[in-house]
């Protein structure tokens, strides 16, 4: 959302996730990796910090040096507090549907992150769901005053929200999100933008 954001023209490469070796080039073992040029960049913040400073004369993601700090601390709030509370809710669904070399990888270690089984996390899920929702609250109470996180328009912390929503979105058949929740009308309008390129991604 963030290439698109500022107008850039891109191609994506899906990787296994137990496939170290297709991303060493990056010296990371996590996606996700962008290649601008002979530049390689990895983790989602680093690649808005590397677009912002690139591309100056495209649209803002973060609109100057407070947006930029502010986005930053909204940035580790999303990893910290938001992934966590929808893995929880959507881990056993995204077993069902990883690549088959993927299975043993994707428990391990999400059962090492979790502390607890796949099996545990389903029989939980409206706890989880609970859960995700106090932790949402803020964003809620947000976006019933104003249409996006950044204010009338989305921007960067908007991109970052919504990339967990889309990731339950294509990798989870249940809804994490009711009809009266501002978050849900919030989500709708960034599926829409850049003629759908988020509403239009292939769901696992």
């Amino acid at each position: 959302m963030a290439l698109k954001h500022k107008r850039l023209d891109f191609t994506t490469q899906p990787v296994c996730l137990s496939d170290k070796a297709a991303i060493a080039f990056s010296g990371g073992r996590t996606v996700p990796i962008i290649r601008d040029g002979e530049t390689v960049v990895r983790d989602s913040w680093k690649i808005a910090e590397h677009l912002e400073e690139r591309y100056r004369d495209a649209p803002a993601l973060f609109g100057g040096d407070i947006g930029r700090g502010v986005s930053q601390a909204f940035n580790a709030w999303v990893d910290r507090a938001v992934v966590p509370a929808m893995l929880s809710v959507i881990a056993a669904d995204i077993h069902e549907r990883v690549d088959p070399a993927d299975e043993e990888y994707f428990r391990s270690s999400i059962e090492k992150a979790l502390k607890t089984s796949l099996e545990q996390t389903r029989s939980e899920r409206d706890d989880a769901l609970r859960r995700l929702g106090r932790t949402l609250e803020p964003m809620q109470a947000a976006l019933k005053r104003q249409p996006c996180v950044c204010g009338r328009a989305p921007a960067y912390a908007d991109y970052i929200l919504f990339s967990v929503f889309q990731w339950a979105r294509v990798m989870s058949p249940h809804e994490v999100l009711g009809p009266e929740d501002p978050l849900c009308a919030w989500r709708e309008r960034l599926l829409d933008l850049f003629d759908g390129f988020a509403r239009n991604a292939p769901v696992a």
